[in-house]
């Protein structure tokens, strides 16, 4: 049994209706998935490839932690903010949130277990560096915004769509190094979900109009400040832009 069906946070992904959402909103599914696919070919996923202990993972498992800490309280933040007439979006929010809450703590569990801590006092040491803080702080802008479809489409439907691909380099990885956990499988399942059920929330554009470039701009800046952190934890400096269909324009 997975860790969403004990805990019973996220329903069960309908295919059907994923299908008739991609095909409702292909006008931002496509740059995303082009975007997300992207990332994908970055110096990240060949480091993870070839990690052969668990130990070596240490330098992208303490930002990891401060990524999977700060997260839930950005959604928190969305949450608390919301105007009265947003408030039919609170249990997608809420629901958000307290699926996020813990995962962290997984994560600590995870490195005292597995010996890349010596104690749980050590993460206090850790700073987060600028491209971490960069994609923290999108979130916490569109926080304090209060645009619905840009949150939806930035972060539900952009960075969670690039967070379940990277669990789901990790979790077979740990999983063959015979140090598996709950915290690297349950994003698997709990990304894919929320990537896809924001969709359901989103008015549908015209990605030629100027609502529909200002949203997939939006989104694709999200991807792009993904794809900058998670290769700045092993240290590459990734510089990538994307066109508005999602495919790249520059690479150094």
């Amino acid at each position: 049994m997975s860790y969403i069906e004990q805990n019973s946070v996220y329903e069960k992904i309908d295919l059907e209706k994923l299908d008739i959402l991609q095909k409702k909103h292909q006008w931002i599914v496509e740059p995303i998935y082009n975007a997300s696919e992207y990332i994908k070919t970055t110096p990240f996923y060949k480091w993870i490839e070839d990690i052969d202990n668990p130990l070596s993972f240490k330098d992208v498992a303490i930002p990891l932690y401060y990524h999977s800490a700060t997260f839930p309280k950005v959604m928190g933040l969305m949450l608390g903010l919301t105007p009265l007439s947003e408030n039919f979006m609170m249990p997608f929010y809420a629901k958000h949130a307290y699926g996020e809450a813990d995962h962290h703590e997984m994560l600590m569990k995870w490195m005292l277990k597995n010996k890349l801590l010596d104690s749980r006092e050590e993460i206090t040491s850790f700073y987060p560096n600028s491209e971490t803080n960069a994609c923290v702080n999108y979130a916490y802008q569109m926080a304090i915004e209060q645009d619905r479809d840009k949150w939806l489409v930035g972060l539900n439907s952009g960075i969670e769509r690039c967070s379940n691909d990277f669990f789901k380099a990790i979790s077979p990885k740990m999983h063959s190094l015979e140090v598996g956990d709950d915290y690297f499988d349950v994003h698997v399942e709990a990304d894919e979900h929320h990537s896809i059920m924001g969709l359901e929330y989103i008015e549908c554009q015209n990605a030629n109009s100027t609502r529909g470039k200002e949203l997939i701009a939006k989104t694709l800046e999200g991807i792009e400040l993904w794809g900058k952190m998670i290769n700045s934890w092993i240290g590459v400096n990734l510089n990538c832009k994307f066109q508005l269909d999602g495919t790249i324009v520059i690479n150094k």
